[in-house]
């Protein structure tokens, strides 16, 4: 599918969404200074799509990574960090649980199998749950889908940090 059109589209889908669910993967860690600009790019598109949303975000990185970007710190949760506490799992939890029946849409972003229990697989199931959701896999990689979510998923083969720096808003 055409960039453009994958942009239109899940500019639409937000604008119609009660909440959304954000996976921050690998894609996403800073490595050197011009992915660290990328990725910066990436995170201030991502948080001004973000603006007004009942949102969530989960990350595979380090809390003190995804602590960098700025997001409402009650609404992230880095559940590899051994920062993790009961208490945040559990607000990402509730969080989740009142998605169920909401026109939810999911970002699963830069998220390859080196901790699927976490963010992939999890996702996957949500989305065959919650006949409202759909789900956007952008990775450069592994942005197969299941079969069994294949009409409310959409695979995008492109650098997830790439992706939303290049975003259009429509």
């Amino acid at each position: 599918m055409e960039i453009e059109k994958i942009y239109a589209e899940l500019n639409e889908k937000l604008a119609d969404a009660e909440r959304v669910l954000v996976g921050l993967g690998a894609e996403w860690k800073v490595k050197d200074a011009e992915r660290e600009a990328q990725v910066m790019e990436a995170k201030t598109k991502l948080k001004e799509m973000l603006k007004g949303k009942d949102y969530f975000v989960i990350s595979t990185l380090s809390k003190e990574e995804l602590d960098r970007f700025g997001f409402i710190d009650f609404k992230t949760v880095a559940p590899c960090d051994e920062s993790l506490t009961e208490e945040q799992w559990n607000g990402y939890m509730n969080w989740l649980s009142r998605t169920l029946n909401r026109k939810l849409v999911i970002l699963e972003l830069g998220e390859g199998f080196l901790q699927p229990t976490i963010i992939r697989w999890p996702f996957e199931r949500t989305v065959m749950i919650n006949q409202k959701s759909c789900m956007y896999r952008v990775h450069k990689t592994f942005y197969q889908i299941a079969d069994e979510i294949k009409e409310r998923a959409f695979a995008v083969k492109a650098d997830s940090v790439e992706f939303f720096a290049q975003w259009k808003e429509s």
